[in-house]
Parts: structure tokens; C-alpha cells; sequence
């Protein structure tokens, strides 16, 4: 069984001293009940591995690009299971607890898309809060953009 806790991680690089993120637009799965959307890289935690090194294993699984720590930028949030996920979790758990991290990058770095996503995008904050529609995907961008605001990275 699929373990309730998940990460939403993203890439940054500064851009002319103005941070840029990458976002990923998923390719719609209606059996899954999730429409065609912008986000940030996610993903279950496997058996006994941690936020951090989940954050770090999906970024590369999604994108193929490999980066050796990841930041945590506080939040975190639960969103409810839904009736096409259940036969993954079993009876139990009713929400996962996901965490928002974020890696550093020199360059807007061209990634290689996993069959999960469509299309990629570099974007300042403001583009990227109006892109993230779906979910808490705004909500977890704008904490990126703020650690980012107050870190040395």
C-alpha cells in the first residue's frame, strides 16, 4: 500500500537576480479523476525514505536532472483521498500530508519529461501563481518563492 505522505518539490534559478521555477504540465489521467495542470514535481514517499530524499529521487525521476539536497520551505498541507485513489492506500488514511521543497539550479536547465508530464516551463512568480490553478499548487509555489525571498541559495 501507497504510504500518505507526499512532497511537491521545484526547481529554482536565479534569473538576472530574480528567481524562476519550473513548473511541469501533467498529462490528464481520468482514472485517476486528475485533470491536464501546471505544477511542481510530486510524489509518494517510498518504504522508510524520508521527505527530503523523496523530494530529491522524484525531481530526477521527473526530469532527469540531479541535484544533492533539497530545501524544505515549511509548508505543508492535506489534501483528501479520493474515490479512484483508495485501491492505492487501503481503508485507513482519509488525507496525505504533503511537503513543499525546493532545489537550486545554476541555469534554467532543459528537463527530460517523464511519461507523467507534457510540457515544461521556467516562470517568475507571477507567472507561475497564475499557471498552478489545480489543488494547493499555488499555495505551494508561493511558499517556495517566499524561502527564497529569505535565504541565501
Amino acid at each position: 500500500m501507497r504510504r500518505p505522505f507526499s512532497v511537491q518539490a521545484f526547481l529554482a534559478t536565479p534569473d538576472q537576480s530574480i528567481w524562476s521555477v519550473l513548473l511541469l504540465q501533467r498529462v490528464a489521467r481520468p482514472d485517476l479523476a486528475l485533470p491536464d495542470f501546471w505544477q511542481g514535481v510530486s510524489g509518494a514517499l517510498e518504504s522508510e525514505e524520508s521527505f527530503e530524499s523523496a523530494a530529491i529521487r522524484e525531481l530526477q525521476e521527473e526530469t532527469a536532472i540531479q541535484i544533492p539536497t533539497v530545501v524544505s520551505t515549511g509548508y505543508e498541507h492535506r489534501f483528501p483521498i479520493k474515490p479512484e485513489w483508495r485501491h492505492s492506500y487501503g481503508p485507513e488514511p482519509t488525507h496525505v500530508l504533503e511537503k513543499v521543497y525546493f532545489g537550486v539550479v545554476a541555469s534554467r536547465l532543459s528537463p527530460s519529461l517523464s511519461s507523467e508530464h507534457k510540457a515544461f516551463r521556467w516562470c517568475r512568480e507571477a507567472e507561475a501563481v497564475e499557471l498552478l490553478k489545480f489543488g494547493n499548487n499555488r499555495r505551494c509555489v508561493e511558499a517556495v518563492f517566499a524561502a527564497l525571498r529569505c535565504t541565501d541559495a
